[in-house]
Protein backbone atom coordinates (compact mmCIF):
# COMPACT_ATOMS: atom_id res chain seq x y z
CA UNK A 1 0.00 0.00 0.00
CA UNK A 2 1.83 3.64 -1.21
CA UNK A 3 1.89 6.13 1.50
CA UNK A 4 2.80 8.82 -0.71
CA UNK A 5 -0.04 10.45 0.78
CA UNK A 6 2.04 10.89 3.96
CA UNK A 7 4.55 13.41 2.35
CA UNK A 8 3.54 16.92 0.76
CA UNK A 9 6.41 19.09 -0.67
CA UNK A 10 6.63 22.91 -0.38
CA UNK A 11 6.55 23.87 -3.67
CA UNK A 12 4.97 23.32 -6.71
CA UNK A 13 5.79 20.27 -8.75
CA UNK A 14 8.09 20.09 -11.43
CA UNK A 15 8.29 18.68 -15.07
CA UNK A 16 9.22 15.97 -15.71
CA UNK A 17 8.93 13.70 -13.26
CA UNK A 18 11.73 11.36 -14.51
CA UNK A 19 14.79 13.07 -15.79
CA UNK A 20 16.81 11.13 -18.39
CA UNK A 21 20.21 11.36 -20.07
CA UNK A 22 21.29 8.24 -22.65
CA UNK A 23 24.93 7.91 -23.08
CA UNK A 24 27.56 5.34 -22.86
CA UNK A 25 28.54 3.44 -19.89
CA UNK A 26 31.34 1.49 -19.45
CA UNK A 27 33.23 -0.49 -16.48
CA UNK A 28 35.18 1.91 -14.14
CA UNK A 29 38.44 0.81 -12.16
CA UNK A 30 39.82 2.85 -9.57
CA UNK A 31 42.27 2.76 -6.46
CA UNK A 32 42.16 5.53 -4.16
CA UNK A 33 44.72 6.11 -1.56
CA UNK A 34 44.80 5.68 2.48
CA UNK A 35 45.14 8.85 4.28
CA UNK A 36 43.29 10.94 1.97
CA UNK A 37 39.36 11.95 2.60
CA UNK A 38 36.75 10.12 0.09
CA UNK A 39 36.23 12.89 -1.47
CA UNK A 40 39.70 14.06 -2.21
CA UNK A 41 40.69 10.35 -3.59
CA UNK A 42 37.44 10.13 -5.51
CA UNK A 43 38.09 12.97 -7.07
CA UNK A 44 41.72 12.32 -8.08
CA UNK A 45 40.31 9.14 -9.89
CA UNK A 46 37.89 11.27 -11.65
CA UNK A 47 40.97 13.58 -13.35
CA UNK A 48 42.22 9.80 -14.46
CA UNK A 49 39.06 8.21 -15.33
CA UNK A 50 37.97 10.06 -18.60
CA UNK A 51 33.99 10.01 -18.10
CA UNK A 52 31.77 12.92 -17.65
CA UNK A 53 30.31 10.91 -14.36
CA UNK A 54 30.28 7.42 -12.68
CA UNK A 55 28.72 5.45 -10.04
CA UNK A 56 30.74 3.50 -8.11
CA UNK A 57 30.57 0.63 -5.00
CA UNK A 58 32.87 1.05 -2.41
CA UNK A 59 32.23 -2.21 -0.92
CA UNK A 60 34.85 -3.23 1.35
CA UNK A 61 36.38 0.39 1.71
CA UNK A 62 38.52 0.85 5.25
CA UNK A 63 37.51 4.82 6.92
CA UNK A 64 38.51 6.07 9.54
CA UNK A 65 37.64 8.73 11.19
CA UNK A 66 34.55 9.28 9.35
CA UNK A 67 31.40 11.30 9.82
CA UNK A 68 28.17 10.37 8.33
CA UNK A 69 24.51 11.69 9.14
CA UNK A 70 20.83 9.52 9.38
CA UNK A 71 17.39 11.06 7.92
CA UNK A 72 15.53 12.94 10.27
CA UNK A 73 12.51 15.07 10.35
CA UNK A 74 12.57 18.70 8.94
CA UNK A 75 13.40 21.67 11.91
CA UNK A 76 11.20 23.76 10.06
CA UNK A 77 8.11 24.34 7.01
CA UNK A 78 10.46 24.75 3.85
CA UNK A 79 11.39 20.74 3.59
CA UNK A 80 9.79 17.42 4.42
CA UNK A 81 12.56 16.19 5.74
CA UNK A 82 15.95 16.80 6.73
CA UNK A 83 19.33 14.87 8.38
CA UNK A 84 19.62 14.00 12.11
CA UNK A 85 23.14 15.61 13.54
CA UNK A 86 26.59 14.72 12.65
CA UNK A 87 27.86 11.17 13.90
CA UNK A 88 31.25 10.51 14.40
CA UNK A 89 33.01 7.00 14.23
CA UNK A 90 36.56 5.97 14.45
CA UNK A 91 37.32 2.75 12.12
CA UNK A 92 34.69 0.93 9.96
CA UNK A 93 34.40 -1.52 6.83
CA UNK A 94 31.58 -0.46 4.16
CA UNK A 95 29.42 -3.78 4.04
CA UNK A 96 27.77 -2.55 0.51
CA UNK A 97 28.14 1.35 -0.46
CA UNK A 98 27.26 2.97 -3.35
CA UNK A 99 28.16 6.72 -4.65
CA UNK A 100 26.97 8.87 -7.36
CA UNK A 101 29.93 10.86 -8.57
CA UNK A 102 29.02 14.28 -10.74
CA UNK A 103 29.59 18.28 -9.98
CA UNK A 104 28.92 20.45 -8.11
CA UNK A 105 29.54 24.24 -8.99
CA UNK A 106 32.02 22.67 -11.63
CA UNK A 107 33.95 21.00 -9.25
CA UNK A 108 34.08 16.73 -8.56
CA UNK A 109 31.28 15.93 -6.04
CA UNK A 110 29.79 12.78 -4.61
CA UNK A 111 26.76 11.30 -3.05
CA UNK A 112 26.82 8.39 -1.15
CA UNK A 113 24.74 5.96 0.90
CA UNK A 114 26.31 3.09 2.94
CA UNK A 115 25.82 0.61 5.70
CA UNK A 116 29.04 -0.66 7.61
CA UNK A 117 30.27 -2.18 10.31
CA UNK A 118 31.91 -0.61 13.19
CA UNK A 119 35.23 -1.91 15.08
CA UNK A 120 33.68 -0.21 18.52
CA UNK A 121 30.15 0.28 18.06
CA UNK A 122 28.61 -2.33 15.65
CA UNK A 123 26.06 -1.76 12.49
CA UNK A 124 25.05 1.74 11.27
CA UNK A 125 23.68 3.08 8.22
CA UNK A 126 23.08 6.56 6.48
CA UNK A 127 24.39 9.44 4.48
CA UNK A 128 28.26 9.47 4.32
CA UNK A 129 29.87 12.76 4.16
CA UNK A 130 32.61 12.79 2.00
CA UNK A 131 34.83 15.29 2.85
CA UNK A 132 34.39 13.90 6.24
CA UNK A 133 35.51 10.61 5.67
CA UNK A 134 39.19 9.11 5.62
CA UNK A 135 40.14 6.32 3.71
CA UNK A 136 41.74 4.00 6.28
CA UNK A 137 43.69 1.76 3.49
CA UNK A 138 44.53 0.91 -0.03
CA UNK A 139 41.28 0.74 -1.79
CA UNK A 140 40.69 -1.22 -5.21
CA UNK A 141 37.10 -0.53 -6.48
CA UNK A 142 34.95 -0.70 -9.24
CA UNK A 143 32.06 1.10 -10.87
CA UNK A 144 30.16 2.36 -14.23
CA UNK A 145 31.63 5.58 -15.88
CA UNK A 146 29.55 7.53 -18.09
CA UNK A 147 29.83 9.45 -21.07
CA UNK A 148 27.08 11.82 -22.67
CA UNK A 149 25.92 13.38 -19.55
CA UNK A 150 26.99 14.28 -16.14
CA UNK A 151 24.65 14.07 -12.66
CA UNK A 152 25.06 18.02 -12.00
CA UNK A 153 24.08 19.19 -8.36
CA UNK A 154 20.80 21.50 -9.19
CA UNK A 155 18.53 23.52 -7.14
CA UNK A 156 14.97 22.07 -7.04
CA UNK A 157 11.93 24.01 -6.39
CA UNK A 158 9.38 20.95 -5.18
CA UNK A 159 11.43 20.53 -2.45
CA UNK A 160 13.68 23.22 -1.43
CA UNK A 161 16.68 20.70 -1.54
CA UNK A 162 19.39 20.99 -4.25
CA UNK A 163 20.40 17.57 -5.42
CA UNK A 164 22.24 15.33 -8.45
CA UNK A 165 20.24 15.77 -11.30
CA UNK A 166 21.49 14.32 -14.86
CA UNK A 167 22.65 16.93 -17.62
CA UNK A 168 22.93 16.32 -20.89
CA UNK A 169 26.33 17.01 -22.62
CA UNK A 170 28.38 15.59 -25.67
CA UNK A 171 25.97 13.40 -27.25
CA UNK A 172 28.07 9.86 -26.60
CA UNK A 173 28.76 7.28 -29.75
CA UNK A 174 26.57 5.63 -29.14
CA UNK A 175 23.57 4.43 -26.57
CA UNK A 176 23.86 1.68 -24.09
CA UNK A 177 23.00 3.38 -20.54
CA UNK A 178 21.16 6.35 -18.84
CA UNK A 179 20.98 8.26 -15.94
CA UNK A 180 18.02 9.08 -14.13
CA UNK A 181 16.69 11.13 -11.45
CA UNK A 182 13.26 9.98 -10.03
CA UNK A 183 11.03 13.28 -8.80
CA UNK A 184 9.03 13.00 -5.38
CA UNK A 185 6.21 10.16 -5.18
CA UNK A 186 7.49 8.54 -8.39
CA UNK A 187 6.97 4.67 -7.73
CA UNK A 188 10.25 3.05 -7.99
CA UNK A 189 9.60 -0.22 -9.48
CA UNK A 190 7.22 1.68 -11.69
CA UNK A 191 9.64 4.04 -13.43
CA UNK A 192 12.28 1.16 -13.47
CA UNK A 193 10.04 -1.08 -15.43
CA UNK A 194 8.81 1.32 -17.87
CA UNK A 195 12.32 2.94 -18.51
CA UNK A 196 13.34 -0.21 -19.45
CA UNK A 197 10.49 -0.27 -22.09
CA UNK A 198 11.28 3.11 -23.42
CA UNK A 199 15.02 2.92 -23.35
CA UNK A 200 14.86 -0.68 -25.27
CA UNK A 201 17.24 -2.39 -22.28
CA UNK A 202 16.36 -5.93 -21.50
CA UNK A 203 17.36 -6.32 -17.32
CA UNK A 204 19.81 -4.02 -17.60
CA UNK A 205 21.71 -3.66 -14.35
CA UNK A 206 20.21 -1.18 -11.39
CA UNK A 207 22.73 0.76 -9.60
CA UNK A 208 21.00 3.66 -7.40
CA UNK A 209 20.44 5.94 -4.05
CA UNK A 210 18.11 7.96 -2.82
CA UNK A 211 14.80 8.27 -0.31
CA UNK A 212 11.45 6.44 -0.02
CA UNK A 213 8.18 7.25 1.60
CA UNK A 214 8.02 4.13 3.37
CA UNK A 215 8.53 0.79 1.31
CA UNK A 216 6.91 -2.71 0.65
CA UNK A 217 8.78 -5.91 0.07
CA UNK A 218 8.42 -9.34 -1.32
CA UNK A 219 9.85 -11.19 1.24
CA UNK A 220 10.63 -9.24 4.47
CA UNK A 221 8.48 -6.67 6.77
CA UNK A 222 7.72 -3.50 5.61
CA UNK A 223 9.45 0.02 6.40
CA UNK A 224 6.38 2.57 7.58
CA UNK A 225 8.56 5.78 8.21
CA UNK A 226 7.76 8.11 5.33
CA UNK A 227 11.60 9.56 5.94
CA UNK A 228 14.32 7.75 5.22
CA UNK A 229 17.54 6.76 3.21
CA UNK A 230 18.48 4.00 1.46
CA UNK A 231 21.04 2.21 -1.61
CA UNK A 232 19.98 -0.63 -4.18
CA UNK A 233 21.92 -3.97 -3.24
CA UNK A 234 24.45 -6.06 -5.41
CA UNK A 235 21.75 -7.82 -7.41
CA UNK A 236 19.50 -5.33 -8.59
CA UNK A 237 18.10 -5.97 -12.47
CA UNK A 238 15.27 -3.85 -14.17
CA UNK A 239 13.38 -6.34 -15.92
CA UNK A 240 11.98 -6.29 -19.09
CA UNK A 241 10.33 -8.81 -22.02
CA UNK A 242 7.60 -9.34 -19.66
CA UNK A 243 9.97 -9.82 -16.20
CA UNK A 244 9.28 -7.44 -13.18
CA UNK A 245 12.09 -5.44 -12.22
CA UNK A 246 14.51 -7.08 -9.35
CA UNK A 247 15.22 -4.34 -7.14
CA UNK A 248 16.60 -5.25 -3.40
CA UNK A 249 16.88 -2.71 -1.14
CA UNK A 250 18.32 -1.71 2.14
CA UNK A 251 17.03 1.09 4.27
CA UNK A 252 17.35 2.63 7.47
CA UNK A 253 14.77 5.07 9.37
CA UNK A 254 14.92 8.09 11.49
CA UNK A 255 14.95 5.59 14.66
CA UNK A 256 17.84 3.94 12.99
CA UNK A 257 16.11 0.68 12.28
CA UNK A 258 17.16 -1.46 9.11
CA UNK A 259 14.56 -2.93 6.48
CA UNK A 260 16.35 -4.90 3.40
CA UNK A 261 14.02 -6.94 0.67
CA UNK A 262 12.49 -7.05 -2.85
CA UNK A 263 10.89 -4.04 -3.48
CA UNK A 264 6.83 -4.20 -4.87
CA UNK A 265 5.62 -2.38 -7.43
CA UNK A 266 3.45 0.32 -6.17
CA UNK A 267 5.36 0.08 -2.75
CA UNK A 268 8.20 2.36 -2.81
CA UNK A 269 7.20 6.14 -3.86
CA UNK A 270 10.45 7.95 -4.16
CA UNK A 271 10.70 11.04 -1.15
CA UNK A 272 13.10 13.88 -2.20
CA UNK A 273 14.92 11.82 -5.19
CA UNK A 274 16.13 8.94 -6.18
CA UNK A 275 19.41 8.97 -8.18
CA UNK A 276 20.32 5.97 -10.52
CA UNK A 277 22.07 4.53 -13.65
CA UNK A 278 20.67 1.65 -16.01
CA UNK A 279 23.04 -0.26 -17.43
CA UNK A 280 22.23 -2.14 -21.03
CA UNK A 281 24.30 -4.37 -22.63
Amino acid sequence: MSRSHLIQHPGPKTSPRRHVVRGLSAPLAFELPEGMTLMAAVAAAMDKAGCDTAVIRLDGLKIGPYNYVMPDKSPDDEHVAWYSQTHSGEEAVLQQATAIVGRRSGDWFLHCHAYWEDKKTGRHAGHLLPDQVTVAANFKGSGHGFVGGCFDVTADAETNFSFFRPKPLVAAPRVNAAIVCLAPHEDLVTSVAELCAELGFSNPEVLGIGSLIGADFRDAPSMASPISEVLLLKGAKGGGSGQEPLLPMFCVDPDGNFFEGDLIRGGAPVCVTFEMILIGE
